[in-house]
């Protein structure tokens, strides 16, 4: 999913930015066009600005987003807005199952869930449906982990 954002080096370009959850590859898109990447380090995205000079955009990943800050000549540019505090602690309830178990079944299942209200209190919805939903993928996280943990106990029993 494409998320738009603006950077005040482009003030006229529609910019958008997307993110694979699961393999965490970063495109930029100005205008619609896929930005290329350099080769050197930090694999900048390389684009034009409207005075004709390349500009390049290091994508740098942050803990509680989804999308990468863009770093521009040293400053860092948001690409979505943060959420606050108190969303981001109950984004986070999928990940006591690591806490409580410890267990690398606990951690993948949590991870999942939180990424996944990461996503619903990113979305377009109604504050409401948004509360339901992360409510619903944590309980859902902890309901998933015990019947995993069951299934697996009673193969070994076998």
């Amino acid at each position: 999913m494409k998320h738009p954002f603006a950077l005040p080096h482009f003030p006229d370009a529609f910019l958008e930015i997307e993110t694979s959850i699961w393999t965490g590859r970063t495109k930029l898109f100005k205008d619609g066009v896929e930005l290329e990447r350099s080769s050197e380090k930090g694999t900048p995205f390389l684009a034009e600005s409207d005075a004709g000079e390349t500009i390049k955009i290091y994508p740098k990943a942050t803990f509680t987003e989804l999308t990468p800050q863009l770093d521009i000549d040293g400053i860092k540019y948001s690409t979505q807005e943060k959420l606050p505090w108190y969303q981001n602690v109950l984004a986070l309830l999928p990940m006591m199952l690591l806490i409580i178990v410890g267990s690398g079944l606990g951690g993948g299942i949590g991870a999942v869930g939180w990424i996944l209200n990461l996503k619903t209190f990113k979305g377009d919805e109604p504050s409401a449906t948004k509360y339901l939903k992360v409510i619903g993928i944590s309980i859902l996280s902890y309901v998933l982990y015990v019947l995993i943990a069951y299934l697996l106990v009673k193969m070994m029993e076998i």
